[in-house]
């Protein structure tokens, strides 16, 4: 196995030359300092770009892409965990968000057995863009019914699918309070 030239430095290294017994042991006071390796990795130049997220930054190699998936989540309430699960898709291929939401339904309803649409249509969210809703209920055990209602909206070419869940009771209880959480989303807003 060839090993790299930076890893050869530390190599065949002659062992300390042992000191006089005599010597006394560092007390806890005393610092240690370690001393660094002089060869330094030779720094490459890789083609990145900013990559700026909610706690951190980095950069970010220019052929990668950001498939972050969000997630607020709520209390657990009536046996579930409430959260809201926001998708981003950065290169839509729809021209308008009906297109791209009747796309998204009829995905979930053939990989979610069991899937009833309930409600679906057209809507405005509180700052005026365009959207379109979905409420399916399904059953992912034998005595646990879940809404979901989802929101898709799309600008630009980045199109945007939000997911609430609930049970039958959750929804009427918090579920008006996320949906208005829901209707506040700001595509394109600014960071901060």
């Amino acid at each position: 196995m060839k090993i790299p030239d930076y890893y050869r430095q530390f190599q065949n290294q002659p062992e300390d030359k042992k000191e006089d017994n005599n010597k006394a042991e560092p007390s806890s006071s005393d610092t240690v300092v370690k001393e660094q390796p002089k060869a330094q990795p030779k720094k490459v130049d890789d083609k990145t770009k900013p990559y700026n997220a909610d706690q951190f930054s980095l950069n970010m190699l220019e052929d990668w892409q950001d498939k972050t998936i969000f997630t607020l989540t709520g209390p657990v309430t009536d046996g579930i965990q409430h959260n809201v699960i926001i998708n981003v898709d950065p290169d839509c291929r729809f021209d308008n968000v009906n297109e791209y939401a009747e796309w998204q339904i009829k995905t979930l309803e053939d990989e979610l057995k069991g899937c009833i649409l309930l409600k679906e249509g057209e809507l405005k969210l509180d700052d005026g863009s365009d959207a379109y809703e979905a409420i399916f209920s399904w059953y992912p055990t034998d005595d646990l019914r879940i809404y979901q209602h989802q929101i898709y909206v799309l600008n630009d070419k980045t199109a945007y699918k939000m997911t609430a869940s609930f049970t039958k009771k959750t929804r009427q209880t918090i579920g008006p309070a996320v949906v208005r959480m829901m209707m506040s989303f700001n595509p394109g807003a600014p960071k901060k």
